[in-house]
């Protein structure tokens, strides 16, 4: 019966638009007031109650259950978390269920489990699982009901005042309560090859390739000028989703608004503009998607691709890996000369700065280990020491902002850049993002159309021929939805 109705919840928080993306006009800094300090005394700052929330109990747990669909979270919470020694926390046993992401294998995991929560077993109940961006609406959800609100498990507002302020919005759902946490922030940027940047530009300078790229007309000339100076051998980019994210992410409206599905005006922009790159032989492959090995092998030592977009996620589990580099035993990377492209990187903003994923930490309605999780929570989430080292071990942009403060005032840098301040370069964009118009939609929205106009990008089938096979392919996972 649960599971009966955990569907019929998860079916109402279709219905819940919380969205994403960040328009470049959303969110500016602040004009400096005037000072007035000399003929008038300033208002004594107040700080306002936190409202009161019962906490939940305890259960007694003895086993905690923790639901990811990789090893990410896994690999910082046995190596950061203090009291974590041999699979277990005093004489509670750690248990990860890694269920992999392909298709929507981890989800259909997750809800089987929760739907079983009522029934379960103490010891098999879910207690911890994560979620990313693309989806975490469908979790945070009211009408879902699945997750606990971090306040009843004893977080606070001071707790919580370092993090940045999109982390808690995406997470929070309709009624304003926040359900999930994340020890990271996915701030992106354009990431390019250093030699090409001599090569064509004169100076593998971030601020100087910066220049060439800072806005669209400016990365326009770019894309000509590698084509017309390496004589079509090199490319801009690899294929033509590589930007995607960058035109969805500062989209201005949301892919569903009520049950209404539209193909917003970030992704027209991105249909035409990399239509124009495509033709002109400014992507390498029109066909070429992401993930793919052709992709991967275009990071490597002899790769004819300038740049790559992402966040620090993507420098440390997708580009380093790509690089050809020989991986250690402790997850350091070897560099060798002719045979691979690590440290041949740089990272500037380029022509629009943008978000991308992120991992939130949410504790399941029904958890017996209240204590342990809310303990959980505020180590590796909260404490900016911990943050501090996560970031320097393991080149995670940290969601603490003193931590990033820190990181970038002692010299922390990242190998993979060529020892350039990863942190103080993503910074700025960090501040900026927003993620008001993320729905439960996105995925399926974003994820078909990297498939869906494949086709209109190498010529083989007009622009609406692929909107309406967009629509059909979004239509299908989610019925209820209208065009």
């Amino acid at each position: 019966m649960k599971r009966k109705w955990l569907a019929i919840a998860l079916s109402m928080a279709l219905a819940v638009g919380m969205l994403s993306g960040c328009g470049e006009d959303k969110k500016e800094t602040a004009s400096q007031a005037p000072s007035n300090t000399e003929t008038e005394e300033p208002a004594p700052e107040t700080e306002e109650p936190e409202e009161s929330v019962d906490l939940l109990e305890d259960g007694g747990g003895k086993v905690l259950n923790i639901y990811a669909w990789n090893d990410e979270f896994q690999q910082r919470f046995e190596a950061y978390y203090p009291d974590y020694k041999d699979g277990k926390v005093g004489d509670v046993e750690i248990k990860f269920i890694i269920n992999p992401n392909e298709g929507s294998n981890y989800q259909d995991k997750l809800d089987e489990a929760l739907g079983k929560q009522e029934s379960a077993a103490a010891d098999e109940k879910v207690d911890l699982f994560m979620a990313e961006a693309d989806y975490i609406a469908k979790y945070s959800s009211a009408a879902a009901d699945v997750a606990v609100d971090v306040k009843a498990l004893g977080l606070t507002d001071q707790d919580m005042s370092n993090m940045y302020d999109y982390t808690k919005q995406v997470a929070t759902d309709e009624n304003g309560v926040l359900k999930g946490v994340s020890w990271q922030a996915c701030p992106a940027g354009m990431i390019y090859r250093r030699s090409m940047a001599k090569k064509y530009f004169g100076s593998d300078d971030p601020a100087a390739v910066q220049e060439q790229v800072s806005d669209w007309d400016k990365f326009v000339a770019a894309c000509k000028t590698i084509k017309e100076k390496s004589k079509g051998k090199d490319f801009m980019m690899a294929g033509p989703n590589d930007m995607h994210r960058i035109y969805t992410n500062n989209d201005s409206t949301k892919f569903v608004e009520g049950d209404a599905l539209t193909f917003t005006p970030g992704s027209e922009q991105w249909v035409d503009n990399t239509k124009k790159y495509c033709d002109e032989g400014y992507v390498m492959n029109p066909t070429m998607g992401l993930w793919s090995e052709d992709w991967t092998k275009q990071m490597g030592a002899k790769g004819h691709v300038f740049a790559f977009f992402g966040p620090a996620w993507f420098i440390s589990f997708t580009m380093s890996d790509g690089s050809g580099a020989k991986k250690n035993d402790d997850g350091t990377y070897k560099h060798e000369d002719g045979k691979d492209s690590y440290g041949d990187w740089g990272l500037c903003l380029g022509p629009n700065p943008f978000n991308w994923g992120g991992t939130w930490i949410m504790a399941a309605k029904g958890t017996d280990n209240a204590a342990l999780i809310k303990d959980i929570m505020l180590k590796m989430t909260c404490d900016q020491t911990i943050l501090y080292n996560i970031s320097k071990d393991k080149q995670d942009y940290v969601n603490g902002k003193e931590a990033c403060e820190k990181l970038s005032a002692d010299g922390i840098t990242a190998p993979f850049l060529g020892d350039q301040d990863m942190i103080g370069t993503l910074k700025e964009s960090a501040e900026k993002i927003s993620m008001a118009n993320l729905t439960i939609y996105d995925q399926a929205c974003i994820e078909s159309a990297e498939g869906d106009f494949a086709d209109y990008f190498s010529g083989k089938s007009s622009k609406e021929d692929c909107i309406k096979k967009w629509q059909a392919d979004v239509q299908a996972k989610f019925p209820n939805l209208t065009v």
